[in-house]
């Protein structure tokens, strides 16, 4: 990593915009003419506005060509002082959107003779992923910089059970990260896990609903519905718990999927099964929480799993139980949020693309029109492939048959318009 001290600031505010603060008491040191340093030559910036804000001066600049990304850039000062060039609200312009938008498969791609790992981290100078094995030594291997500010590398060799991370290195800083599109994870979803996929799906889907006014929607979260003493289910708070047929609480009455089809309901909408924080896996029952806390979009909750530890248990669970549920002619709902995440700076979304998916507020600060201290921005062109690459998958690999968009409205209208056409 390079090491240099930052004794003022340049940001990309702009594909052509250049914004440089200079503390107040160094105003005499570094003194514009600017110029940007590229490894192709020099660029001379414009100085178009100057004025002084909190303790700086801020001077925004324009470039004689847009800047360029993947390889860091540094601003010259006229009196000799050099500070490297930061990614900032560039990241959030539609002509950025329009650059660098990809359609191709991210993630970690399985084969038995070798796995191809792609992650979208456009503003990034560098990228590697580490992979790790509770049985076999590790390594990392760095990834190259392909189009549309992917990085992608291909691992020889059957790496089903290996754990991953990447290390993405943004404005000279690396930090570490779980994969955005990770399809399994670890206990408490510390790091993505390569799987080999499942055989075919053994159910049957149900014929479409043809008409929504008919549907009778039990709304369900996995842990309560099994969890009491008087349950009668031997898998209590457990994904398992809803495969089992014909339990009964001490007194006789029908509980579990014995109950549901005696009520007569047509769909169960689970509230969300994706990884969440709020619970340890490992201790499931030492805390509660609904799973409105999302961390990772495409792997199943391990809290509900029978072995927390074992990522393709998780995943088969899930299946046996919507598979259970389609045997007994009840449709599978699940509860989906798409609007905020637990944390937005430790988010692998802010790790990979700092700034891009969550909206900001004339001031750059995060906007919090959920409640939770951020919004995703669904409006972008990567948060709304994100989404609908998500919501295929689920219909695709655990044959789920509808969802229900927590806080639909922070998504804009044509996204989920885009997901309606994707999916049908």
């Amino acid at each position: 990593m390079v090491s240099i001290q930052r004794r003022f600031e340049a940001y990309a505010d702009e594909m052509n915009i250049i914004t440089v603060l200079i503390p107040a008491d160094q105003k005499d040191t570094f003194t514009p003419p600017f110029q940007l340093e590229t490894d192709t030559g020099e660029i001379p910036l414009t100085v178009s506005q100057e004025w002084k804000i909190e303790g700086k001066y801020k001077y925004v600049c324009v470039a004689e060509q847009p800047v360029t990304f993947g390889k860091t850039h540094y601003v010259k000062a006229s009196g000799g002082g050099v500070t490297d060039l930061q990614i900032g609200a560039v990241i959030r312009t539609d002509p950025f959107d329009a650059a660098f938008y990809y359609d191709g498969e991210l993630g970690a791609v399985y084969t038995s003779d070798y796995t191809e790992f792609k992650v979208w981290a456009p503003a990034a100078t560098s990228a590697a992923v580490k992979l790790s094995h509770p049985e076999k030594s590790g390594h990392t291997f760095q990834m190259t910089r392909m189009e549309n500010g992917v990085y992608a590398v291909t691992v020889v060799g059957d790496l089903h059970g290996y754990e991953y991370v990447y290390w993405i290195c943004n404005n000279l800083e690396w930090t570490e990260t779980v994969d955005p599109y990770a399809k399994a994870v670890t206990v408490n979803g510390e790091k993505g896990v390569v799987l080999r996929p499942d055989q075919a799906n053994s159910a049957p889907s149900l014929t479409p609903f043809s008409d929504p006014v008919d549907a009778i929607i039990y709304e369900m979260h996995v842990r309560d519905f099994s969890i009491h003493e008087n349950s009668g289910m031997k898998n209590k708070g457990k994904y398992a718990a809803l495969a089992e047929t014909g339990t009964q609480t001490k007194n006789g009455s029908s509980t579990g999927l014995s109950y549901l089809k005696e009520l007569g309901v047509t769909h169960i909408e689970l509230l969300p099964v994706n990884d969440y924080a709020g619970v340890n896996e490992e201790t499931p029952l030492a805390a509660y929480n609904w799973g409105y806390n999302p961390l990772h979009f495409f792997a199943p909750e391990g809290s509900y799993a029978s072995n927390p530890h074992d990522p393709q248990t998780r995943n088969k669970e899930v299946k046996q139980m919507i598979h259970t549920l389609h045997r007994h002619g009840l449709r599978v709902i699940l509860d989906v949020v798409y609007n905020h995440v637990y944390q937005r700076e430790h988010s692998p979304f802010e790790k990979t693309v700092p700034g891009y998916f969550f909206r900001h507020d004339q001031f750059g600060m995060p906007s919090n029109g959920t409640g939770v201290g951020n919004d995703i921005a669904s409006e972008r062109r990567m948060a709304r492939k994100f989404i609908t690459d998500c919501v295929l998958y689920w219909l695709k690999e655990y044959d789920v048959d509808g969802f229900r968009f927590d806080l639909l409205g922070i998504l804009d209208i044509e996204t989920v318009l885009h997901i309606k056409r994707k999916s049908i």
